[in-house]
């Protein structure tokens, strides 16, 4: 039967002949020190008798075994491809800063969805949104785009997130007492302005950028030595910590 032997899938199966090649190559380069003149694999093709199976997402192969009928007939040639035709034709993976599919919070079904149209990180969805390419149209609405884009932004935060290196009591031209928060990566998107609780009570944000907030203080605010302040800077981020006033 077919289910005896171990099905396998196309890439893993390509990538070992490909490793097998690439070994053969490094030691030619060795032994062309030497000798002039040797032999090698020019091309290779293959030809298997397979039992193909699919379970609606991904195809898996099993290998006919000697005197098996009805087994589907698959020929791989592999020939030589120069660096240059690799960088003309592949995009470079693994970038230092770009994301991968798989590391935003994304249900399986839409990263396959996604790799489906070529999209296999964010720098990818760029540069089909640079298109004017509806993703959600294009999948047949089968991907939530407000949801996908959601999780790309927490995704980003979360490569730059907030720190906060000093807290101290500042008054301001009209000796109103303020907290002078600095850090880096505070407030990264104005579309977003903070929101700061201290001592459970709503504190009135003066300014705010990247680097600095301004947090006006109340006597609501003053109530003990020391207090409890919560900043969120984002939907993504929230920071909460102790401070004597």
């Amino acid at each position: 039967m077919a289910n005896d032997n171990i099905s396998w899938n196309l890439e893993d199966f390509v990538d070992s002949l490909v490793v097998e090649l690439d070994k053969t190559r490094e030691t030619l380069a060795i032994k062309a020190i030497n000798k002039p003149l040797t032999y090698t694999v020019k091309d290779l093709a293959i030809d298997l008798n397979i039992f193909p199976t699919f379970d609606g997402d991904q195809i898996r192969f099993t290998t006919a075994q000697p005197g098996q009928e009805g087994a589907s007939k698959v020929n791989i040639q592999l020939g030589s491809i120069t660096d240059q035709q690799v960088r003309a034709t592949t995009k470079m993976s693994g970038l230092k800063n770009d994301t991968k599919i798989e590391e935003i919070g994304v249900d399986q079904k839409t990263r396959n969805k996604l790799r489906k149209m070529g999209v296999n990180s964010v720098d990818d969805l760029q540069q089909i949104e640079k298109k004017h390419v509806d993703i959600q149209r294009a999948s047949d609405n089968e991907i939530d785009y407000k949801t996908l884009a959601n999780e790309i932004q927490k995704s980003r935060r979360s490569q730059t997130p907030p720190r906060v290196n000093t807290v101290s009591l500042s008054v301001d031209e009209q000796d109103r007492p303020f907290l002078h928060v600095r850090g880096e990566n505070l407030t990264l998107n104005p579309k977003y302005p903070p929101v700061t609780v201290i001592n459970h009570n709503l504190a009135e944000v003066l300014e705010f950028n990247a680097n600095e907030l301004k947090i006006l203080l109340s006597k609501d605010h003053i109530t003990q030595a020391e207090s409890e302040l919560i900043m969120t800077f984002d939907p993504y981020t929230l920071v909460k910590m102790n401070i004597r006033l």
